[in-house]
């Protein structure tokens, strides 16, 4: 049985899926309160990741995320209008941002879309720490 390129990046999480009137936006706000540079990003198909901005210290960085309140999927818009599926966000000190990260937690209920989030996030060599102002 063949089975079909198409299907097997569905399948995988790879194809984007074109934005709808059912999918809601909401921001998330990560004031930088440290000392130094942090970045933020998001994690998209498994092994994709998407950078979504430095905060020098003292800033505030601003994105916006949608949501499907059908069935709790987040995405994040792609320059072409395209919503990619979102597995996960986080913060963390730039150029380590993984392995430094503090995971911005992403609220997925059916039927609802997520609040806006506002964080107040500062990095440490040992690790990054956020918590609501």
């Amino acid at each position: 049985m063949q089975v079909s390129p198409l299907l097997v990046a569905a399948l995988a999480g790879l194809v984007a899926v074109p934005a709808t009137a059912a999918t809601q936006s909401f921001e998330v706000a990560v004031k930088n309160t440290g000392e130094t540079v942090l970045a933020c990003d998001a994690s998209i198909a498994h092994w994709y990741s998407n950078a979504l901005g430095d905060v020098e210290p003292g800033e505030t960085l601003r994105f916006v995320l949608r949501a499907d309140a059908a069935s709790g999927a987040v995405f994040l818009r792609n320059d072409v209008g395209d919503d990619m599926p979102v597995q996960r966000v986080w913060c963390g000190l730039k150029g380590q941002s993984w392995a430094t990260r503090a995971e911005i937690l992403l609220e997925r209920r059916i039927g609802e879309v997520p609040k806006d989030i506002v964080l107040d996030c500062a990095g440490k060599p040992t690790g990054t720490s956020c918590a609501r102002p």
